[in-house]
């Protein structure tokens, strides 16, 4: 039966052969199919994506019955809800991204209006760029197809449709707007996801707010919490002590609460502050802050107040009038209260973070923050006192680090001062003669690794001499080619060899380099600490590697250097 089988498809690859001799020398090209869906389109019109990629395969199959040139289609790109007017769409530049790595060379869509809506940007792709990278472009529906384009007439044709598209993509932009104007004038919601406590429901063609039986309490609890404290991060604390999910979480997981067993991101003053001056939950409904371009999707435009559109009673309010207020009058004196401390330290710059690079909490392994008050004295002086702290340290938000952890610089710069000491005491005295200590070894080592790398460079020399010699004993006949063959492989595997060894050789030039900078540095900062006795950032950058701050002032400093600062130079 294996012989039949092997016959029968032999007789059908040589028919198939015959059938597509005629077809041998025509081009072939790998297509990319392109589908566009605007968020105005619904999905059961004849635009739908699906529908766009099957017209440009049931193109291609008749294509291919019909011409000497074979189109394959490799791969079929889309774009949902994406305006035309401009080609900043993630499907569009993908595509792009295969023509340069040279995987496409045929673009197909199925009419010049899914391809784009932008006359100037979308005649350059198709009269100037597809042509230069040597892409055919082919418009199904409106007969496009630049490998087939004799005259100037397609091209004209192409441009007035570009046109079109352009204008009725200028044309739509201002109907959305003017329907969106519309919607939200009749008190409709037209946001995206509804604020935390509320969820949306149809009236009609209407979008209302609803209160979200889940949260309601929980909104009031935040509005009650705020006036009784007057802090935002007193109430945030409260709901993470409790471990309310923020709204982020909630709308994800649809779960108030956060389970004992599953790890919390709590809430922060922020989230309180523009939850409790949102009009929303009085029940007004702000709409049209911000505007977009057709052009630019990212291009957000902030409007002024007197732009937006608020509509008074839209929905149900979570929390009374009286009490919205009151939180009102209570954010203003807050803000009053941040602006009126906003600049104390008017004539007294802020020094520099010498510590920056080197401070972390040892609970949790987060950057200390460096805070800079400035304490006024009895007499009228300022001076100002900075803090380290951990921006984790007792936080109720995040469980990683429950203690407050904090020291001043005075306090870390007392314990650093006195353990360097320690530390370096015998380098302190005798810094001149540990300097040309260094040096000198440094310069043995660069000599020592120089001279190396000249003889690996003289053995890969005698080795191009000899393979030389070898070569011409070959053509004289004095060695066999298996000889020179064997030699040759054995050369070459050495040549690797030396090859490896001179770049770590060049490695070790390049790291002693480094260590000499370092050592000097190091050098040069103990002499300051021995003149001076002040900690400079040279100093911390030259001998620290890292400083870890523990609750209660406790300090654990890694030095980047031991006793033997030269340890592996020689």
């Amino acid at each position: 039966m294996g012989r039949v089988s092997k016959r029968k498809a032999s007789m059908e690859t040589g028919l198939e052969n015959v059938a597509g001799a005629g077809k041998k020398n025509g081009k072939k090209y790998r297509a990319g199919v392109y589908a566009r869906l605007s968020s105005d389109m619904d999905a059961d019109k004849n635009e739908s994506v699906d529908v766009q990629i099957s017209i440009a395969k049931n193109f291609v199959e008749k294509f291919n019955r019909k011409q000497d040139e074979r189109i394959e289609i490799v791969e079929c790109y889309s774009d949902l809800g994406k305006t035309g007017s401009n080609f900043n769409r993630d499907g569009f530049l993908r595509l792009m991204q295969d023509i340069r790595l040279g995987d496409i060379n045929c673009v197909i869509v199925k009419d010049l209006s899914r391809f784009g809506r932008n006359y100037l940007e979308a005649g350059n792709y198709i009269e100037k760029i597809f042509p230069f990278l040597g892409i055919r472009f082919i418009a199904v529906s409106d007969g496009l197809d630049t490998g087939e384009r004799g005259s100037g007439t397609d091209q004209l044709a192409s441009e007035i449709k570009n046109l079109i598209n352009d204008m009725y993509a200028k044309d739509f932009s201002v109907k959305a707007k003017t329907w969106l104007q519309q919607k939200r004038q009749a008190g409709s919601y037209v946001g995206g996801p509804p604020p935390y406590g509320y969820t949306s429901a149809w009236e009609k063609k209407i979008r209302k707010l609803v209160p979200d039986g889940n949260t309601v309490e929980i909104v009031r609890f935040i509005f009650t919490a705020f006036v009784e404290r007057e802090s935002f991060t007193a109430v945030a604390d409260e709901l993470n002590r409790r471990r309310v999910n923020p709204p982020v979480v909630y709308k994800k997981t649809g779960e108030v609460y956060c389970p004992a067993d599953v790890q919390y991101k709590g809430w922060d003053k922020g989230a309180i502050e523009r939850m409790v001056s949102s009009r929303t939950y009085a029940g007004m409904l702000a709409q049209g802050k911000t505007s977009i371009t057709a052009r630019d999707e990212r291009n957000r435009v902030h409007k002024p107040e007197k732009e937006w559109i608020v509509e008074k009673n839209a929905h149900e309010a979570l929390v009374s009038a009286e009490l919205f207020e009151r939180a009102q009058e209570i954010c203003a004196k807050i803000r009053k209260r941040s602006a009126s401390c906003k600049h104390p330290t008017e004539g007294i710059p802020i020094g520099e973070n010498i510590f920056d690079p080197v401070l972390y909490c040892g609970v949790c392994g987060r950057k200390m923050t460096r805070s800079s008050p400035v304490k006024e004295y009895a007499d009228g002086t300022r001076e100002r006192k900075d803090w380290y702290f951990c921006l984790d340290g007792g936080q109720k938000k995040n469980e990683s680090c429950p203690q407050t952890n904090r020291i001043s610089k005075i306090e870390l710069t007392e314990i650093l001062l006195a353990v360097l000491h320690t530390e370096f005491a015998i380098y302190l005295d005798k810094s001149g003669h540990f300097s040309e200590t260094g040096k000198e070894q440094i310069r043995e080592a660069v000599s020592r690794i120089g001279r190396e790398i000249k003889s690996v460079q003289a053995a890969a020399g005698r080795l191009a001499e000899e393979e030389s010699a070898m070569y011409t004993d070959y053509r004289t006949g004095k060695i066999t080619q298996k000889e020179y063959v064997g030699r040759k492989m054995e050369n070459e595997k050495r040549g690797r060899e030396l090859g490896s060894l001179e770049e770590k050789l060049k490695e070790q030039l390049k790291t002693l380099e480094k260590v000499k900078s370092r050592y000097l540095k190091a050098i040069r900062a103990l002499v300051t600490l021995k003149s001076c006795g002040e900690i400079t950032a040279e100093m911390v950058s030259a001998l620290v590697e890292k400083i870890y701050v523990y609750p209660g002032r406790r300090v654990e400093i890694k030095f980047r250097y031991t006793n033997e600062m030269l340890e592996g130079v020689v």
